[in-house]
């Protein structure tokens, strides 16, 4: 397989982009890096997320070692994710202090979790605040819930940010769903080149991609979305200099 060095960003489909601001930024501390949108009748965001007639608008953040994506999508309208859906179901968020980000979160949009130092966005994902330590701040691991973790494709995928596999899922088709559906819409994988890992993913039928690689900003990035054969949205970036907008370099823990 083309190495994978590490997830880049994870998107997340959210009901009030002011309302999900205010929790990541004021409550968590990310920053701001961007914004963008895109009205119903654009091709290349339809085929990207396997979904006819999408328009939303975007708000880009990064944190030390990853960025985000905050999705308000205006069409078509968003249900609640289903949590047995496979996909991500928790991230990991490291703080310098626990007591004090808890209580920033609550203050800014979460709710209470139902573990110690677990909170819940306003979009309901599940949030796990850690230590930070000696290392990044921010978004720190990703968990995914499939069928059957070991049959994950992208499960050896490397850090600074963990992604997590584990079980328990139902059968991607049994829970039925959109992919602008409320919480972690897809998760997207820093690749050295998105046309071989395109083709390393469609052997055995792992990944069904949904469009070919698009190159992107001039022709310094290029990305490909698909599913995996176990549900999971996933894109792929090769960011070919620093000038790229999701470079790493762009980042405090590159």
């Amino acid at each position: 397989m083309t190495h994978l060095p590490r997830v880049n960003h994870v998107g997340i489909s959210v009901a009030d982009l002011d309302a999900a601001r205010t929790f990541w930024i004021d409550g968590l501390g990310a920053l701001e890096h961007g914004a963008f949108s895109w009205p119903v009748g654009t091709t290349p965001a339809d085929d990207s997320l396997a979904t006819s007639g999408t328009a939303a608008d975007v708000v880009l953040l990064r944190t030390d070692a990853a960025f985000m994506e905050l999705f308000a999508f205006s069409s078509p309208t968003p249900q609640r994710r289903d949590p047995r859906r496979p996909g991500v179901v928790s991230l990991a968020w490291a703080v310098e202090d626990l007591a004090l980000a808890r209580s920033r979160a609550l203050a800014h949009g979460a709710s209470m979790g139902e573990q110690a130092h677990h909170v819940r966005c306003p979009d309901g994902t599940d949030v796990h605040l850690v230590l930070a330590g000696e290392g990044p701040t921010g978004l720190v691991a990703v968990q995914v819930q499939v069928e059957a973790a070991a049959e994950f494709p992208y499960g050896d995928v490397a850090g600074p940010v963990v992604l997590d596999v584990v079980g328990g899922a139902l059968a991607p088709d049994a829970t039925g769903g959109s992919n602008v559906d409320l919480g972690v819409n897809h998760i997207c994988l820093d690749v050295d080149d998105a046309h071989a890992a395109r083709a390393a993913g469609q052997v055995g039928g792992r990944v069904r991609w949904h469009h070919e690689v698009t190159e992107s900003s001039g022709g310094i990035a290029a990305v490909c979305y698909g599913t995996t054969h176990d549900g999971v949205l996933v894109e792929l970036l090769e960011s070919r200099t620093e000038q790229a907008f999701f470079s790493r370099t762009r980042l405090g823990c590159p």
